[in-house]
């Protein structure tokens, strides 16, 4: 049961999600994040970037929409398109949303959706000794779960709710 599965078995290694230095600002990490999302094709849901301080300990993460905020002006001006570099940009530390918990990798898969329901968010870093190893996500724990919980059913019924119950594309 999800009881036994730990961490370590479902986690992401920090060196596939996106991590930028909380000292770069908000552009910089927008063309960052361009960079590594195409050139190394991160899978999907790997975009949130983890904000480091300069001794690589873990910060916590910015949203997207807040970065996106911050640089709304050069899509937004009339006229003559802004310079992204006319403008002074606020480092992304000062954006960052700490981490509301965290886990070790021994831990069971639990602990961390615990964590997730309890404040709402979708992923948790694994720590240990406060250093990053990586970060389990909802997805991965929720699919797990459900396929522990529901995959005993056979054929039929896995087609009666498709037919009853799924709105196809």
């Amino acid at each position: 049961m999800p009881n036994s599965i730990r961490v370590s078995k479902l986690m992401t290694p920090p060196n596939q999600w996106p991590q930028i230095r909380g000292d770069a600002d908000v552009l910089t990490a927008v063309r960052l994040l361009r960079i590594v999302t195409e050139d190394e094709k991160l899978e999907h849901g790997h975009s949130t970037p983890l904000i480091m301080d300069e001794n690589y300990n873990l910060l916590g993460f910015v949203h997207l929409t807040d970065l996106l905020k911050n640089i709304k002006h050069l899509w937004e001006k009339k006229g003559e398109p802004t310079a992204p570099d006319e403008h002074a940009y606020p480092a992304v530390r000062e954006l960052v949303v700490p981490f509301q918990g965290a886990v070790r990798q021994d831990d069971d898969i639990l602990k961390a959706l615990e964590i997730m329901m309890e404040h709402n968010i979708s992923l948790v870093p694994v720590l240990n000794d406060g250093k990053l190893e990586g970060i389990v996500k909802l997805s991965d724990i929720f699919s797990t779960v459900a396929g522990l919980l529901l995959d005993k059913e056979g054929p039929e019924e896995k087609h009666r709710l498709l037919r009853d119950f799924h709105i196809p594309l």
